[in-house]
């Protein structure tokens, strides 16, 4: 079971990634024109598309052999899982800046800085893994947090010298390289220099890390290729409106992700011991609190959409909440069952079986994707992902009842039950305690 200060922990994360990915939009959407933001939303789109596959190609291996998992064994594991970090971010930033050398526009621009954000940002990522790993949440919060006070600092001097968009990049590497610094106390390098790669870890980075990398691939395109339809099938000011809208349902997904960062792990050390019973309930009982505790938030949010995009963005960005209206529920009630389903699925040793729903998946959203969005025009984007979402989450359904004894239902039925139980806690604060008697009273 996750404990509650990890929870806590989790959620003062969200806080974190809510301030920094909140304010980001503002300040982007409001110090720059919309042809500018739009070609920043396209650069974070493949920004986020290569460290996706980044991530998934080390980041289950590194869990899976470092989880519960202490000594020589855990040092040569680190060792492997960075130096094949390492190469795979240095030979994909060099690709993404010989291509900027072919774009004469501002996207090309982003693309020429590349390296500056993502190689600082693949080390700050990876040692936040490893804390994950160790359950580890209190040291990643400061991590983040510095990370977003260099951010600031950084981003009010771009503010008052009125630099040009492309100076964000080298802004966000930084706080990466100030992240990770006081991450790397934490880490045992110097064990991890000592240690000797092994054969049975790059195996364990094939075996996990492959099929992780190929589902993120095709879910990475797909998830995001409406991005690149709006620009090729409309105009970046269309991109812009789409880019602030998944923004938001990005920023909504930040309790699940803070809840599939510690679930993982738990999932893991659960398997790792042959006990599958707990790892149902783990699942079950983390997936309901998630929904418990974001459902509400979701609702209001669809309700307020409208006046938190005027309010952020500027009235013109008003225009798209029915799209961000969609995404939020998705975000919400569908994504964190695929995210735990993934987490469940490579802890038992099948990533396999996620791998062949993404793919199925992604490939319908970008037909559909595209069929919607020629005739539709931006509300065509989140219609294909809806229709796919619902596919997927009713798959998924039957495969975590037959391969774990997880039921989606039950899931959703223990979610009044998280809200009693709540309330219970909440009244009983509330009570104050009867005053003992005094022993005078007593003897009277």
């Amino acid at each position: 079971m996750i404990s509650f200060r990890n929870k806590i922990w989790s959620l003062l994360n969200n806080g974190i990634e809510f301030a920094l990915g909140i304010g980001l939009v503002a300040a982007i959407t409001r110090m720059y024109s919309t042809e500018d933001t739009g070609a920043w939303f396209l650069f974070i789109a493949i920004f986020a598309m290569a460290g996706s596959l980044r991530d998934a190609l080390i980041q289950s291996a590194m869990v899976k052999s470092t989880a519960g998992i202490t000594g020589s064994s855990a040092h040569s594991s680190l060792k492997t899982n960075l130096t094949v970090m390492l190469s795979f971010e240095l030979i994909t930033s060099l690709i993404i800046v010989a291509i900027s050398f072919f774009l004469s526009t501002t996207l090309g621009k982003f693309m020429l800085f590349y390296p500056l954000y993502a190689v600082p940002n693949a080390w700050f990522r990876w040692q936040v893994f490893f804390l994950r790993s160790q359950l580890q949440i209190k040291e990643i919060f400061i991590t983040n947090l510095l990370n977003l006070c260099t951010i600031i600092v950084l981003f009010v001097l771009l503010y008052l010298n009125k630099a040009e968009v492309i100076y964000l990049v080298p802004t966000m590497g930084a706080g990466s390289i100030a992240g990770g610094i006081f991450a790397s106390f934490f880490l045992p390098y110097r064990q991890i220099v000592r240690a000797t790669t092994a054969k049975e870890n790059l195996k364990l980075i094939r075996h996990f890390g492959l099929f992780a990398m190929l589902r993120e691939a095709t879910s990475a395109v797909s998830s995001r290729i409406s991005l690149f339809y709006s620009s090729a099938l409309l105009s970046l000011q269309q991109t812009a409106f789409l880019g602030v809208s998944q923004r938001f349902s990005q920023i909504a997904l930040l309790p699940n992700n803070a809840f599939q960062s510690i679930l993982f792990p738990s999932l893991v050390m659960h398997v790792n011991k042959g006990d599958l019973k707990a790892a149902k309930h783990t699942f079950e009982d983390s997936i309901a609190q998630l929904l418990a505790f974001t459902i509400p938030f979701a609702i209001t949010g669809v309700f307020l959409s409208p006046f938190i995009l005027e309010l952020v963005s500027g009235p013109e960005y008003r225009q798209s909440w029915s799209i961000l209206a969609i995404y939020l529920l998705l975000a919400t009630i569908i994504t964190p069952f695929g995210a735990a389903f993934g987490s469940m699925v490579t802890a038992m040793g099948k990533p396999q079986m996620a791998f062949r729903i993404v793919l199925v998946n992604s490939i319908l959203n970008i037909g559909i994707g595209y069929l919607l969005m020629s005739n539709m025009g931006l509300m065509g984007a989140p219609l294909s992902m809806a229709i796919t979402e619902l596919g997927g989450f009713i798959w998924i359904g039957t495969i975590l009842k037959k391969e774990a004894d997880i039921s989606i239902v039950s899931t959703f039925a223990k979610i009044p039950g998280v809200y009693l139980r709540s309330t219970g806690k909440v009244l009983g604060l509330m009570k104050k305690p009867e005053t003992p008697l005094k022993a005078a009273e007593v003897i009277k």
